[in-house]
């Protein structure tokens, strides 16, 4: 008898068909029709026993409506959409798919530093309408060489981040992180840890990659960014509640620092009259950062083995387990 999964996202067909000839013998995977219908996500629920979860949120209700779940599996890293008291509550293991996702979200993080630092989105704008930008723009555009890097965080998608700015041969790469890497790490990536107020002070370039909970909410606001220089730039491919999006907006506004490249905001999809819309010096992509065609098949094969070891009574990778069960 097939394992009823329940994916509780909506993808195009193409990237669909990928997926579903990832998953194993003995997995019946289910999608809804819709994204946002409430009622049939909770019919689906009531007959689900593992579950994959996308960006939906899946909430209390969610959960406890799904009387037979045995176990929920994140499609990526980020659970902050999944309410993870009541899982625990309810004895539902929770897992993610660490590092799946690391290379296409870091390849956005740095695609967003060029496109902030040298404009390019304000560029492609003003070419667009016959304005020939190429000497205005010089005092305000900044190459990534002899840059301070800063990361906020060091997990798989930073790790990946300092692997790949290397090649641009900034100054410095900083980072801070609740736990600091052993010295052969920080050599091999030529990554020196400091303070949170060192990291904001001395970074050029400080991109957010720390997960969004309790202790991170809001940790970029007026107070944080006013410790930035004036010339400095924020990147945040993570979660949008890390930042104060009215303190962000204000700094921009007022010069307290150069520029932002944002792939995630505190409401998504972004309102249509968010003030970052209107800026120039600000880069927006809407929250892609694992969506490439390349990305999808690592992190679905990640996603179907530990559903295959949860299946089998195997342990799952520690990196990968938020909530184990008992």
């Amino acid at each position: 008898m097939k394992r009823n999964t329940l994916w509780l996202e909506v993808h195009g067909s193409e990237i669909s068909r990928l997926e579903a000839g990832c998953a194993p013998e003995g997995f019946q995977v289910v999608r809804p029709v819709s994204r946002t219908d409430r009622a049939e996500h909770l019919k689906l629920l009531a007959e689900a026993e593992y579950l994959i979860v996308g960006g939906v949120p899946i909430t209390g209700e969610y959960l406890r409506a799904a009387k037979k779940l045995k176990f929920i599996q994140k499609w990526g890293v980020g659970f902050d959409n999944i309410d993870i008291e009541t899982a625990r509550e309810l004895n539902i293991p929770v897992a993610i798919a660490a590092g799946a996702n690391a290379d296409a979200v870091a390849e956005l993080a740095v695609g967003l530093m060029l496109a902030t630092l040298r404009r390019i989105s304000f560029v492609d704008r003003a070419t667009r309408q016959g304005v020939w930008s190429k000497a205005s723009i010089r005092p305000t555009a900044f190459m990534m060489k002899g840059r301070t890097i800063g990361l906020y965080g060091i997990g798989n998608i930073a790790y990946a981040v300092a692997k790949k700015v290397q090649g641009f041969e900034p100054a410095e790469i900083l980072y801070y992180d609740l736990r600091r890497l052993p010295p052969e790490e920080e050599e091999a990536l030529h990554a020196r840890y400091v303070s949170p107020e060192e990291l904001f002070a001395e970074s050029d370039v400080l991109s957010l990659h720390v997960p969004l909970n309790r202790h991170t909410a809001k940790a970029v606001n007026a107070g944080t960014l006013g410790k930035m220089k004036p010339g400095a730039v924020l990147i945040n491919t993570a979660r949008g509640g890390l930042v104060d999006e009215a303190a962000l907006v204000k700094a921009l506004r007022d010069g307290v620092i150069a520029g932002a490249g944002l792939d995630a905001f505190e409401q998504e999809p972004i309102n249509k009259d968010n003030p970052l819309l209107a800026m120039d010096n600000v880069v927006l992509s809407n929250h892609c950062g694992n969506s490439t065609i390349d990305s999808v098949l690592p992190i679905t094969r990640h996603v179907f083995d530990n559903l295959l070891r949860f299946e089998r009574g195997e342990a799952l990778p520690p990196a990968d387990v938020v909530v184990a069960g008992r």
